[in-house]
């Protein structure tokens, strides 16, 4: 029997040659300020934080922002993947602020 390949196939590889070895990218702190900044301008759904600003937890840093005051709503939508796939995902307004 022959094994279908993913949509998604070779993307391990290619985020491998990506590794950013560098603690600073990853902290929770630089992935907030990531995310606050991106809010300040638009709207963020789950899979462009993991794509554009590699947060790849987004609630918990949501979360977080919440915590410390700002007004974050969520909404419910339906996106594509990178690989095509739909998905029910998140999309974070930031509609007050701080």
């Amino acid at each position: 029997m022959e094994k279908k390949e993913s949509p998604c196939a070779g993307q391990g590889a290619r985020a491998a040659q990506k590794k950013d070895t560098s603690n600073h990218h990853k902290s929770a702190e630089a992935q907030r300020q990531r995310i606050l900044g991106h809010l300040h301008r638009r709207s963020l759904n789950t899979i462009e934080s993991r794509e554009q600003l590699d947060v790849l937890h987004p609630a918990a840093r949501i979360m977080e922002l919440r915590k410390r005051g700002y007004n974050i709503e969520t909404h419910w939508v339906t996106e594509p993947t990178g690989c095509g796939r739909l998905h029910r995902v998140a999309k974070y307004i930031l509609t007050g602020g701080q």
